[in-house]
């Protein structure tokens, strides 16, 4: 099995909810939820939070969660693991990019994902499930994709993809499936180091999407299912959503 391992960034900054990696869920700081789920995969070598802020390092220390200090001024997410992986000085076959504001994510998930990965000739992994409420479709927060027969990615958009002309969009959910896109990536160290070398494309530009720029220069995307949930955390409605789940759930 190829040597993973798994960086969740934390930036201290956020304009919709500031000092989001630090806000509490059910009493743990969402940081420190999402890296205890993630370090309960049997197939990550370590789990490590990369962060540009003291505040959070100390809540790492206090939780006894491996860190990287990382300079605040970094453009993406992407470039802020990179440089925890190099600042970490170990080598990795596999960097897992995986989102500090994904509470729900869990170790099985990330395990599936990279043992499909692993053992594939794509350039990125990611995880995808099945859209089932017709309102997603017109959400352009929530990304869809695109598959072809093997599961790789033909395209990301914010937008309805693809359109199903001639049908009313009440039926489209039962007349063909529809995939939602879950931002967690699975990187060849190669694949990760050209990323960051290049610069922003177009279409990146034009959907506010980074994922469409190493597609526009043709690397490729496996895209793994998961029948999971997941409430991504970007403003303190999303932070009741998350609670009020969590709460249903005991």
């Amino acid at each position: 099995m190829e040597k993973a391992i798994g960086f969740i960034p934390a930036r201290y900054a956020s304009t919709r909810l500031p000092a989001k990696p630090l806000a509490l869920i059910d009493g743990i700081p969402m940081v420190i939820r999402v890296w205890q789920n993630v370090s309960k995969s049997k197939l990550l070598s370590k789990a490590v939070i990369a962060t540009d802020d003291e505040r959070i390092a100390q809540v790492c220390r206090d939780f006894n969660a491996d860190y990287v200090i990382t300079d605040p001024e970094l453009p993406s997410g992407t470039d802020r693991i990179f440089q925890a992986y190099c600042r970490l000085g170990e080598q990795a076959d596999i960097v897992l990019n995986i989102q500090g504001d994904e509470p729900l994510i869990n170790a099985d998930d990330i395990d599936k994902l990279i043992c499909k990965f692993c053992c594939s000739k794509f350039d990125v992994g990611t995880l995808i499930k099945k859209i089932d409420k017709i309102d997603d479709l017109d959400d352009p927060s929530i990304v869809k994709v695109v598959l072809g027969d093997d599961n790789t990615a033909i395209y990301f958009s914010r937008s309805v993809i693809p359109f199903f002309r001639d049908e009313d969009k009440s039926v489209w959910l039962a007349k063909r499936d529809y995939w939602k896109h879950i931002g967690i990536y699975a990187y060849k160290s190669g694949a990760l180091k050209m990323f960051v070398s290049l610069a922003q494309s177009d279409l990146e530009l034009t959907e506010k999407l980074e994922q469409l720029r190493l597609l526009e220069k043709g690397f490729k995307f496996l895209c793994v299912e998961t029948p999971n949930e997941f409430i991504s955390i970007d403003t303190p409605e999303d932070l009741e959503r998350i609670e009020k789940f969590i709460q249903s759930q005991k």
